[in-house]
């Protein structure tokens, strides 16, 4: 998607003296999925043989890399292998439990270059999302405090009850929000949210995964959900579109395993040579790639035709291949009428 430029502080050049008191809910920023997974570190689950680049990696760039070309919202899924924390991409929240997965970047690297940055640049905040813990490899309130840890209280958001549309960017910048889709304990350094469609939480993300390989039906699963939303968002809500392509169960399996069978079969050998040929290789970030070409066409038809309009605009476009790409059209959101106040 194109040259990935430096946009360390474009939070900064945009949200300047003016607009101090817009809120989350007021602007759009880029978000990573499965942010920690532009590396494959090792594989894991019960087929751990079938888990490589192909069927696994989200993204192009580590997280570092992600700060400095401008994405501020990151999808992040601990694990533990080696009693290292690492992040991961899996088919099951515990690894032991997964038919397959994998470990992507080690945590501690990642968050220690999140906390240098927001200290060089104190007029970016960062989102960061836990989820998908495995209590019996850590417990997550443990998890927690080792998170703060390593970020260190200076440079974490602490919200208390305040819901999006009273989390001011002024406030955030030089911060890092911590959120947790969890069930509630005690640290007040962390914010928990939900991602259904109505909850009691401070932070509830609306979101509509589709769930598909087929962009048509992406697009389609998308438009119901933000004519949907016109009529239902609440105060807690930060809206976000999930732009994902998601492998077929025969795209993961097969086309992203050219290995032999332990008996060598050549029908299988075969099949797996068909389904590569038919599919073309597409790979999680292949798929990613032919979405990200449309996305900006697409939403700005939405806002067009009204499908997306001040009611209902999304706060975080969360995309696979992130980039400055994504940070770009941000920028250029923001900048619309649709996303300044009157």
């Amino acid at each position: 998607m194109g040259t990935n430029t430096d946009m360390s502080h474009w939070m900064g050049d945009l949200f300047g003296a003016t607009k101090q008191h817009y809120t989350l809910k007021d602007i759009v920023i880029p978000g990573s999925h499965d942010a920690g997974m532009s590396v494959l570190t090792a594989t894991g689950g019960s087929q751990k043989s079938t888990i490589n680049d192909c069927n696994t990696l989200t993204q192009s760039l580590n997280i570092e890399t992600q700060l400095i070309t401008g994405i501020r919202m990151f999808d992040l899924r601990p694990g533990v292998l080696k009693d290292t924390l690492y992040f991961k991409h899996s088919s099951s929240d515990c690894m032991e439990d997964a038919v397959g997965g994998g470990y992507g970047e080690r945590l501690e690297p990642a968050l220690l270059a999140a906390k240098k940055f927001v200290e060089k640049n104190k007029s970016e905040f960062l989102i960061f999302t836990f989820s998908h813990f495995c209590p019996k490899e850590i417990p997550v309130a443990k998890l927690a405090e080792k998170i703060t840890g390593i970020i260190g209280k200076d440079h974490i958001y602490y919200a208390g009850n305040k819901k999006p549309g009273d989390i001011k960017i002024a406030d955030l910048k030089g911060k890092i929000l911590l959120a947790f889709e969890t069930a509630r304990f005690d640290n007040p350094a962390i914010v928990f949210n939900t991602m259904i469609g109505a909850s009691n939480e401070m932070l509830n993300f609306r979101r509509e995964y589709a769930a598909t390989n087929n962009l048509k039906k992406l697009i389609q699963a998308e438009t119901l959900f933000f004519n949907t939303l016109k009529i239902d968002v609440a105060a807690n809500d930060l809206i976000r579109l999930d732009w994902q392509l998601t492998q077929s169960a025969k795209e993961a399996a097969m086309v992203c395993n050219a290995f032999e069978s332990d008996q060598n079969s050549p029908v299988f050998d075969g099949a797996v040579f068909l389904a590569n040929v038919l599919s073309r290789h597409k790979s999680i970030i292949t798929h990613a790639r032919n979405a990200n070409k449309v996305l900006k066409t697409q939403v700005n038809k939405w806002i067009e035709d009204q499908t997306i309009n001040a009611k209902n605009k999304p706060n975080i476009l969360y995309v696979d291949d992130a980039g400055s790409w994504i940070t770009q059209y941000c920028i250029e959101l923001n900048q619309s009428e649709l996303y300044n106040l009157k």
